[in-house]
């Protein structure tokens, strides 16, 4: 694998490798992103949530102090420790969601940085400079949604409501989490076999397509 010629604290546009044609900045388009996890939400809601019933029925809302009334109608009483597991939840799967992706990258041979971008409200697992194969840039940015989900749904029919309810926010904010990288796996796919990515900082990133 072709490595870059700059030390990592530079922020410049990276010198082409022999057979590929000059770099051309790469940006993720922040419309299409909203628009993937509008689309999302209704669907991960109706699925994830129809599994967490199907796991818990009546301890499910019992948590959540959900009371049938006489008159048909029912009483909800959310109790404060909701606030904590969403907010656990949220943290834990944010955690995971970098680590997956840093530990595909440190598998495929990458030097992996880790960090937040409060600018861009994200926090990220990142190979920078260094010339990313496109196959493996495809494996880094879905395996968070498919590992991350296939281990917390079963956790949704573990006997336990405050797990279930944890597992259901966590996967809910994996899944509509993951847009961008829903966004740049089908960038992916579009680009010709041996494609190499280039991040030079968490701003600015870079494709390499092979010459002809």
């Amino acid at each position: 694998m072709p490595t870059s010629q700059y030390e990592p604290s530079a922020t410049l546009r990276p010198a082409a490798p022999d057979g590929y044609g000059d770099p051309e900045e790469f940006h993720y388009s922040l419309p299409i992103m909203l628009a993937l996890i509008l689309l999302l939400v209704g669907p991960a809601l109706f699925v994830f949530g129809t599994l967490l019933w199907d796991g818990q029925g009546a301890a499910l809302a019992d948590f959540f102090g959900v009371t049938v009334t006489d008159d048909a109608g029912f009483e909800a009483t959310i109790p404060i420790a909701i606030g904590g597991v969403f907010v656990a939840a949220v943290v834990v799967v944010t955690v995971l969601h970098e680590l997956v992706h840093g530990l595909v990258f440190r598998l495929q041979g990458y030097r992996v940085s880790y960090g937040a971008a409060p600018q861009l409200g994200a926090f990220y697992a990142a190979a920078f400079h260094q010339f990313q194969a496109r196959n493996d840039t495809i494996l880094v940015g879905i395996a968070p949604l498919i590992v991350l989900d296939a281990l917390l749904v079963p956790l949704f029919f573990v006997p336990i409501p405050v797990v279930a309810v944890f597992a259901f926010v966590a996967v809910l904010f994996n899944t509509l989490g993951a847009a961008g990288d829903i966004y740049l796996l089908a960038r992916l796919l579009r680009m010709p076999r041996g494609t190499l990515l280039y991040d030079s900082d968490i701003r600015h990133s870079y494709v390499l397509y092979p010459e002809a």
